[in-house]
């Protein structure tokens, strides 16, 4: 879980230009699907409110990692085909 995580946090608008940084394009309204909690609760990533002013935060290392991962795993499969 450590190699997942930076400690560097953004907000909503922060992680959309994440992901935009890494030629993913993805609307506010993805952005909030992944922070809306569900009838238990969770969250589909994990965002935290800041203690400070309730904004939710999300750790970069963390957005970054959801694609960096699915790569790996798709250029593994490719490699052992």
């Amino acid at each position: 879980m450590k190699n997942y995580l930076s400690g560097k946090y953004v907000d909503k608008e922060g992680a959309l230009e994440l992901l935009r940084s890494i030629n993913i394009d993805w609307t506010k309204r993805q952005i909030d699907w992944t922070a809306e909690p569900n009838s238990e609760g969770d969250r589909k990533w994990p965002w935290f409110k800041d203690p400070s002013n309730g904004r939710l935060l999300i750790d970069e290392g963390f957005v970054l990692n959801q694609y960096q991962q699915k790569q790996m795993n798709s250029l593994r499969k490719w490699l052992n085909n």
